[in-house]
Order: structure tokens, then sequence, then C-alpha cells
């Protein structure tokens, strides 16, 4: 099995930060999204990935050349192909059964269990999906008893206690591609799934870990603490990463400038933290001075975003698996 990475987005619900920075190469705790992601695929036992590229493309081709012991190939969509159609053009690269994963999402899914789910069930598509408390900015997946989708709702006004969500992670086998017109936008939730609905051809794998598909600021925020202590698999070897040092609480860039004080907070590449400045609680992004008093706040060259509350309804899990590489 080799993967399809995601990683052809604006990021438009994070700017300003993403307007000179794609999103799955925004930093978390110091370390891209991206390097998360392929730690995890690597962790599992998969050597080969191909990234589909939309967004600033040649700010994650060149990262990616840094990688060792995955291969990555890389596609750049001249126009938006939507996320089925990104996987169609990557067809000649792919495995008998492939993952597409999302660049820009943290998770813990157990992809060789999801595997063997996915053969078991002789489906076309497994899908991945988990327990939220409020699925109203996710699409609904409901299934009979025997794992198979009978429907998706997409941002339910209303929804039950028990109700599941599109994690956004297929295992899918190359028959399914027929079903995808080359070289047009074709979307996995719009236009593929309720073919494969009709037919009774999409299975469901129930995650019961963590998932944060980092869609918001605040939700950014946490994860960048989350990741603070490590990720959940070893991190895999970039030659032009940023290695940084816990200092007092806080996860600070070895090529940062600290003069003024920090407390538990994210200091990044390049950035300093001015001696006037007192920040707490703060991510302060790379090749950025920050001068004052801050707190709860994300920092970037020249805007503050600041955080009001870390407490909202997010589906993250408490539990965290430390790892330092």
């Amino acid at each position: 099995m080799n993967a399809v990475i995601l990683a052809g987005g604006f990021g438009s619900r994070l700017k300003p930060l993403t307007d000179n920075l794609p999103k799955p190469m925004l930093p978390l705790a110091n370390v891209p999204m991206l390097d998360y992601v392929v730690s995890h695929l690597y962790s599992s036992g998969i050597k080969h990935a191909v990234l589909t590229l939309g967004y600033r493309p040649e700010c994650i081709s060149e990262w990616a050349k840094g990688y060792s012991g995955i291969k990555v190939d890389c596609i750049t969509e001249d126009i938006p192909l939507g996320t089925a159609g990104g996987v169609r053009a990557a067809c000649d690269l792919l495995d008998e059964h492939f993952i597409v994963v999302s660049g820009d999402a943290l998770e813990n899914v157990d992809y060789e269990s999801m595997l063997s789910c996915h053969i078991k069930s002789g489906k076309l598509i497994t899908i991945a999906v988990t327990a939220v408390d409020d699925p109203r900015q996710f699409g609904v997946v409901e299934y009979d008893d025997c794992g198979t989708v009978t429907s998706f709702i997409e941002k339910p006004k209303e929804f039950t206690d028990n109700c599941v969500v599109n994690c956004g992670i297929y295992i899918i086998s190359r028959a399914a591609l027929k079903f995808i017109p080359h070289g047009v936008k074709f979307d996995f939730a719009r236009d593929l799934f309720p073919v494969l609905t009709d037919a009774k051809q999409i299975n469901v794998y129930r995650h019961n870990g963590y998932w944060s598909d980092i869609g918001s600021p605040i939700s950014y925020y946490k994860a960048n603490f989350a990741m603070a202590e490590g990720g959940f698999y070893p991190l895999i070897h970039n030659r032009f990463g940023t290695i940084s040092q816990k200092i007092r609480g806080n996860v600070i860039a070895c090529s940062a400038l600290k003069a003024g004080r920090c407390f538990n907070s994210i200091v990044g590449d390049s950035a300093a933290v001015a001696s006037d400045a007192n920040i707490e609680d703060c991510i302060v992004l790379p090749h950025t001075t920050v001068r004052g008093y801050h707190y709860r706040e994300i920092i970037v060259d020249g805007y503050c975003m600041p955080i009001a509350s870390v407490g909202d309804n997010l589906h993250d899990s408490t539990q965290i698996y430390k790892n330092f590489s």
C-alpha cells in the first residue's frame, strides 16, 4: 500500500497565517504539519507517497526533497482538480490498495488495522470515521450494522448524540478510479461518494483516537501545544528541519533569539523575542520579531491573532504520546 497526501488547498480559514505559506507547511511546535503526516505513514510501513499540490507548490516540493526513508513524488495541478480528481491524476503511481490522507490534519489512525478492515469488507473504499460532540462543521456518516455507508449529511443543522463524521482518510482500491473522470474537478464527498453509496461500495472504519483537521485558528493553536511534547510517531528525518529545544516550559528554535520573557510559548525558526517582550501561552511563527506583552496569541510578522478561549468544544483526544527524536 502506498499513499496520496492531499496538499493543494489554500488554507483560507487560517489567513493571514497562510498568506505566504501553504497550510501543510505551517509549523506545529516548530515542525511542519506535513512532517507529522509523513512520519505517520513511514511508521506504518508506507515507503512511497504522492503529494498533490496546488497553492504555492514549490514550498512543499522543495521541503519533500529532504525526507529520508520514504520516496515522495509530487504532482502539481495547473487547475484545481478537487480531492478525487487530484487522486485520479496520480493513478499511474498508485498500488492496488492505497491510502488517501490530508496534508493538513493530525490523527493517529491505525493504518494497518484499517487496511485489514478494507480488504475484509470487499468494498471499493473504506473511510475512517470518528465521534465528535458537535458535527456541524463536518460530514456526518450513517451506516448499517455491516459497516456499509448508507448516507452522508454535510454540515447538519440538527444532529443526535451518537453521530460520527468523516475524517477525510480513505483506503481505496484501484477499481474505484474508474468512477473518477480524468482531468476535471471532482470531489470525494460531493461527486464520488453519492455514486458509491448507492452501489453499497463504501465501508467504514471506526477510529476512537485523536483527530483534528486544524481548520480554525483555535484548533491550530491547540494542535501546537498538543505537539509540544512530540507527536504520536518518531519524526522522520528531514535535512531541512528546524532544531528546537525545551527551555523552562517553552519550545524554542535553536535559531531563534530570546532576550525577553517567555512562558509556556513556542518560538519559531529565526524568530526574535525582543528584550522588551513578555509573552505567555503564545505561538511565534518563524522570522517574526515580538515586542511588548502578549497572552494567548498566534503572532506572525505584522499580525497578532488573539485566542480568546482554548476551552471550545473540539474533538481532540487528551491522550498525547510523547516522543522525542
